[in-house]
């Protein structure tokens, strides 16, 4: 650039001289373009971890479950039209008491195959080695596990599995694609120390397990083109047979809709609030190059006069907002690469990948790069292009001056009922009508995301009251390995420490309704359960009545379901009954998709007796140790859950997430509301100093000036007030529509501690812009100011 030239050097004059106005309206750019980077650069390593791994350890397409299956029944299953291949393995659970914890953890044990390089969901070593093939007390452990536990390469462990124990020593640590992500059984939190995942050679798991010849687990690899549909349906014949349950897609494996729910989260933060920044600074942007075009207008006529053609006259005021743009695209840049470093950090905390680096997504950044610069472009060229085309003689006459006359407030409030000063604000901003207007939208915008996004603290809260101290208020639950006798659970309440208890039956289930079907969890309890309960919308327990089934409102909404319709309930476990139910009542549940029935009419419908599959306690806190290792001892428990665990975990893992990205809104609504605010009050600055200074003149107080400028801006940040608590309002429902998942949904709960917090960081950073402008009053040089010809 050639600094000898004269537009060149208008433009660099009036950068450094408006430059806390363009800092203010880059800094909203570089918000919106970060939020971009950061979210498209957070998917895109996540994807590319995900998609590397997946393809080095040949993670499946569908996976089943049976009770005890043939070998020879792989034969069967590899025949299915579209499978390209089956992998048989042997999974069991078993409580296990580690070192150093308290609570004994889960063990799952799943036999490796004799060829490692030929199977589905291998491992991947990162520490040690794998086991030997022919050793039978030899096995390797999720990394994750060994991390959280703090077990070392080396030491020997010992669960019970089907009554026998096994004992093995950890000779490596491993990570696999099926648990790249572990929730715990009461929870979809990790608590990666309760959750051991083991694998050994196969003699080793077959011993342990009683399944010589057999399998009770399946993955398949499917041929390109295949039928998912086509190939479930007949994985579910074949293994119906032996106990198979319903064969899943990969979609609905734990881990990997995990994974995906967050990548949805991340496109969704990329659309909502990138465009909310843009539109704020393309109008500031306006409000700016109108302002300074407004002033300039006797340079803009001298230019034309001199044979500068329109664009070249228009061209300083255009390339200032392109500058501006600039700006915020670079600084947006870089804060985005960190923010997408910093968020890969948490992730890992999340997600375990052998690789998880942090990815600039260059596409992302190009985008909102160019999205940002054109907007700043399209705010300056609205305010250019009518003093441009002003022909010379009329654009270098002063502006007509302005029209006073009687306004709204002096026809409503006439006298000195307000003080002299108070009419000059409401007068100005009745002159301006479009500039309070924006300025009022801009506020709101920020205020609208600062309470749509500071909601989550309550809700959380809620939640985790709702869940677990209202509908589920027992203190710690178990489960057994295979169903057993209601009577047994009698034998709980002897364990040391129980004092309630109460049996539970769970199936897996199909549910169908008005042509849709979703994959839910049957929960059989008691007429008269106190430790788990069905709640309506207000709190209060729902009773079941005969036949009928209670329904999670999440589950309602996606079948379009009501009290009083009728669904299809297809059982997947034990002999797989299919039945049509009414539905007597929606609960309030939170955590999913659930289907609530009496205990004894889920025992009819599945012909198994008064039988239960778990059972739910309330323990002395002083004897819980006692109680833990008296089930350790019984092998017929192979899961035990701690409520007070689950919500220290839960609270610790996600609302700290989640506190991480509150802290970036919060960042980034100020930034709005500083930008806004003190853009608008340097504008009026410019144009009502001379006014300021006579006023000085004629013996107003610098606190006097100081209120009449800055209390414009104080009227419409009250303005802005309602419209930005309606707008969070309707920001933070959808916000609730578009990060729920199957396995939670957030209530929309508005407290009073979010609403506070929302508008103090509104209130900091508009007296921030007012101290910034209203300083200025006190350093006002009255004698330069009334020569200042306007």
């Amino acid at each position: 650039m050639v600094i000898g030239n004269m537009l060149d050097r208008k433009l660099l004059r009036d950068l450094w001289r408006l430059k806390w106005q363009v800092f203010a309206i880059a800094l909203l750019i570089a918000c919106g373009v970060s939020v971009t980077v950061m979210a498209f650069s957070a998917q895109k390593a996540l994807m590319a971890a995900q998609d590397r791994f997946y393809e080095d350890t040949r993670f499946a397409d569908v996976f089943a479950v049976a009770v005890r299956a043939p070998m020879s029944t792989v034969a069967d299953l590899s025949r299915i039209d579209g499978v390209a291949m089956a992998d048989a393995r042997i999974m069991e659970s078993g409580l296990m008491q580690v070192p150093g914890l308290t609570r004994p953890a889960i063990a799952r044990v799943i036999s490796l195959p004799r060829d490692e390089t030929a199977g589905l969901n291998r491992v991947r070593l990162s520490q040690g080695r794998m086991p030997d093939p022919a050793s039978l007390d030899e096995a390797v452990a999720l990394k994750t596990f060994m991390d959280a536990a703090k077990v070392k390469l080396g030491d020997r462990l010992t669960t019970v599995i089907g009554g026998r124990a096994f004992s093995f020593r950890i000779v490596g640590a491993v990570l696999s694609p099926e648990y790249v992500f572990v929730p715990s059984p009461e929870s979809f939190m990790p608590d990666d120390a309760h959750q051991g995942v083991f694998w050994a050679p196969r003699p080793a798991v077959e011993r342990s397990a009683g399944l010589n010849g057999a399998f009770n687990v399946v993955a398949f690899d499917l041929a390109p083109g295949a039928s998912v549909a086509h190939v479930l349906q007949q994985v579910d014949r074949i293994l119906a047979p032996y106990g198979g349950r319903a064969a899943y897609a990969r979609e609905d494996q734990v881990s990997h809709a995990f994974l995906e729910a967050e990548l949805k989260e991340l496109s969704t933060s990329a659309a909502v609030l990138p465009p909310v920044f843009l539109i704020v600074a393309a109008a500031l942007v306006h409000l700016v190059v109108s302002r300074l075009v407004e002033a300039e207008r006797e340079q803009i006529g001298l230019l034309k006069a001199f044979g500068y053609s329109d664009y070249q006259a228009a061209q300083p005021y255009l390339r200032l907002a392109g500058a501006v743009g600039v700006v915020g695209v670079i600084g947006g840049g870089l804060l985005g690469g960190w923010l997408g470093a910093a968020i890969m950090e948490q992730y890992r905390a999340y997600f375990r990948f052998p690789v998880l680096d942090p990815a600039f997504d260059w596409p992302a950044f190009l985008m909102a790069s160019t999205a940002s610069v054109l907007a700043a472009l399209a705010g300056s060229a609205m305010a250019v292009r009518a003093a441009v085309r002003l022909s010379p003689a009329v654009a270098m006459q002063p502006p007509r001056p302005a029209v006073y006359r009687q306004g709204l407030l002096d026809r409503l409030v006439p006298g000195r009922a307000i003080d002299q000063a108070s009419r000059m604000i409401v007068r100005n901003l009745e002159r301006f009508p479009l500039r309070a207007g924006l300025t009022v939208a801009g506020l709101a915008a920020s205020l609208s995301l600062l309470v749509g996004s500071q909601f989550v603290f309550g809700s959380f809260d809620y939640l985790v009251d709702h869940a677990y101290y209202r509908a589920q208020r027992w203190s710690d639950a178990v489960g057994f390995a295979e169903v057993r006798a209601g009577r047994s659970i009698s034998e709980i309440r002897r364990l040391p420490g129980v004092f309630a208890a109460e049996p539970l039956r769970v199936a897996a289930a199909r549910l169908k309704a008005n042509g849709r079907e979703e994959r839910a969890r049957v929960t059989g309890m008691e007429p008269d359960a106190t430790l788990q309960r069905a709640l309506d919308r207000q709190g209060r327990p729902i009773p079941f009545q005969g036949r009928g089934v209670i329904l999670s409102a999440a589950l309602a909404g996606r079948l379009d379901v009501a009290p009083g319709d009728s669904v299809r309930l297809d059982i997947t476990d034990g002999a797989a009954p299919s039945v049509v139910l009414p539905v007597t009542a929606l609960a309030e549940d939170f955590s999913g998709y659930s289907i609530y029935m009496a205990r004894a009419e889920l025992n009819r419908l599945m012909a198994e007796g008064d039988v239960a599959s778990g059972a739910q306690l309330l323990v002395a806190p002083d004897l819980r140790g006692r109680f833990y290792r008296a089930i350790e001892a019984i092998p017929q428990i192979v899961a035990a859950s701690s409520r007070d665990d689950t919500v220290s975990n839960w609270r610790k893992v996600m609302i700290e997430a989640f506190r991480v990205s509150m802290t970036f809104y919060v960042g980034f609504a100020a930034a709005i509301a500083f930008g806004v605010a003190y853009n608008t009050s340097r504008i009026a600055l410019s144009e009502r100093s001379r006014d300021l200074a006579t006023l000085r003149v004629l013996g107003f107080s610098r606190r006097e000036c100081a209120y009449i400028l800055l209390g414009e801006l104080l009227v419409l940040g009250l303005a802005a007030i309602p419209l930005g608590l309606l707008g969070g309002n309707a920001l933070a429902s959808g916000l609730v529509t578009a990060y729920s998942r199957d396995e939670l949904r957030l209530p929309l709960t508005q407290t009073p501690a979010s609403y506070a917090m929302s508008l103090s960081a509104f209130a900091v950073a508009i007296l921030l812009a007012a101290v910034l402008v209203g300083r200025r009053i006190w350093g006002l040089d009255l004698v330069a100011v009334l020569k200042t010809r306007e």
